[in-house]
Parts: C-alpha cells; structure tokens; sequence
C-alpha cells in the first residue's frame, strides 16, 4: 500500500474531506457540539458501538482509495508528486 502521505497531508482538501467522512460516517449533528458533556457522551456511544466503529473505518478506506488505481494504492506518477499536481489549463 503505497500512498504519497507527504503531499496528502500538504493539500487542505484533504483535511476538510477527511474530516467530512468521518463526521457523516459517525452521525454527526450539530447538536454533539454544543457543550462537553454532549460531545463526550456521544463518543462513548460510538466507541461502544462496533456497527458506527465499522462504518467510520469502511468510509476513511474508502476516502484514502484512488479509484484510478487498483486496490489502496497511488499511481506511480502520484508516487513522484512532491506537491499537490496543479492541472493546466486548457484551451
């Protein structure tokens, strides 16, 4: 599994996806964050809940996969980025 983790971590949609899947895949809702007592009764629940466990783990697989590749990898030309790729214009 050869990922180009330096560049990933570069790139801030990267950060806001991540978080994304996994707010979605454990159910957030505004409400878990209006106060501590809240947020940390929720994260006991899910961390009790092996179902909510399962599906944050398939949805972040799922987020970190290239589908342009086969299986959990990066291209070999992703492999070489050293920053995100720019695309150039066309036209």
């Amino acid at each position: 599994m050869k990922i180009n983790w330096k560049v990933r971590f570069r790139n801030p949609y990267f950060w806001i996806g991540l978080i994304a899947v996994i707010l979605a895949s454990v159910g957030a809702e505004p409400a878990m964050f209006t106060s501590w007592g809240v947020l940390f009764d929720k994260i006991k629940y899910f961390l009790s809940n092996p179902f909510l466990i399962g599906c944050a783990a398939v949805a972040v697989i799922g987020y970190f996969n290239d589908p342009t590749t086969a299986g959990i990898c990066d291209s070999k030309q992703a492999l070489t980025y050293e920053k995100p790729k720019k695309d150039r214009k066309q036209g």
